[in-house]
């Protein structure tokens, strides 16, 4: 009997598992815009760009890839407006000016998207808090995890800003991202959006660097098991505008400065710093 309960869950599990992975609509490679709540997925690549308008929509890109027709425009791959409880995943976004655009306030997530050569920035989620309104404790934290930032090859950044803009989302989670060989000064500009989380994110090889980790007007910010790593003693300050956050067991190499002595907490950071 408890072999035949054991079995039972299983395939529960299994069915359960298969539902989360469900499609209720293969996009057509022709269509831009997607309005109606549900599950979409691409079963091709494509070169034309997706755009979100709407809540309670899931896109899974299945791992291919959207390629800008004219690198160098001023396109952006996949766009999300009004994006409550909007999901992008597995997506693979190549040559345009910006890869990913969120506009979301509240439960929207953008996971295991890899952005190639962006000409400008490749991930935005912008949010509606400003700088000392109100929080309201019921909104769901937007997350940002597990993508990727890749700047290397030809048709690469040609005007960078920074690899992520996270801005007016309180409690955003921003966790095991990796952004490698970027072009930009800035790995992650963090912007009115207190209490955010950054944990387990790698900024690689930066050609230049200014602040890799900037916060501005976003207190409370718990920066954990973060790396910075440089090839070169380009990275100019590590970390800057942390005045009140908690830093702790990061791996910063090759920075000037590292900008853990302006945390309210810091322990076990690890720094070694370029000798220019």
């Amino acid at each position: 009997m408890r072999h035949l309960a054991n079995t039972g869950l299983a395939l529960a599990g299994l069915l359960l598992s298969a539902n989360a992975l469900a499609c209720d609509t293969i996009l057509p490679p022709t269509q831009v815009g997607v309005h109606l709540p549900g599950k979409y997925c691409l079963s091709a690549n494509r070169s034309l760009p997706i755009e979100i308008d709407g809540a309670d929509i899931e896109l899974d890109c299945r791992s291919r890839t959207l390629t800008s027709a004219q690198p160098g425009n001023s396109e952006t791959g996949i766009r999300v407006r009004g994006g409550n409880k909007v999901v992008v995943r597995n997506c693979r976004i190549e040559g345009f000016a910006v890869g990913i655009f969120l506009e979301a306030r509240s439960g929207a997530q953008l996971l295991n998207n890899t952005v190639l050569r962006a000409q400008f920035t490749p991930i935005v989620a912008r949010g509606e808090y400003f700088q000392g309104g109100p929080i309201d404790p019921q909104i769901e934290p937007v997350r940002i995890v597990g993508n990727r930032v890749i700047g290397y090859g030809q048709g690469g950044t040609t005007n960078p800003g920074a690899a992520l803009i996270v801005q007016g989302l309180p409690r955003a989670a921003i966790s095991n991202n990796v952004v490698a060989g970027f072009g930009g000064p800035t790995g992650l500009e963090l912007v009115e959006s207190p209490d955010a989380q950054l944990t387990g994110n790698q900024f690689l090889d930066f050609s230049r660097g200014d602040r890799l980790l900037r916060l501005q007007n976003s207190p409370r910010a718990r920066i954990v098991h973060n790396t910075i790593m440089s090839r070169q003693p380009t990275v100019f300050e590590g970390l800057s505008g942390a005045t009140d956050a908690t830093c702790v067991e990061n791996v910063f190499i090759n920075t000037v400065r590292s900008g853990f002595a302006d945390c309210a907490v810091a322990r076990y950071n690890v720094e070694q710093q370029s000798q220019m």
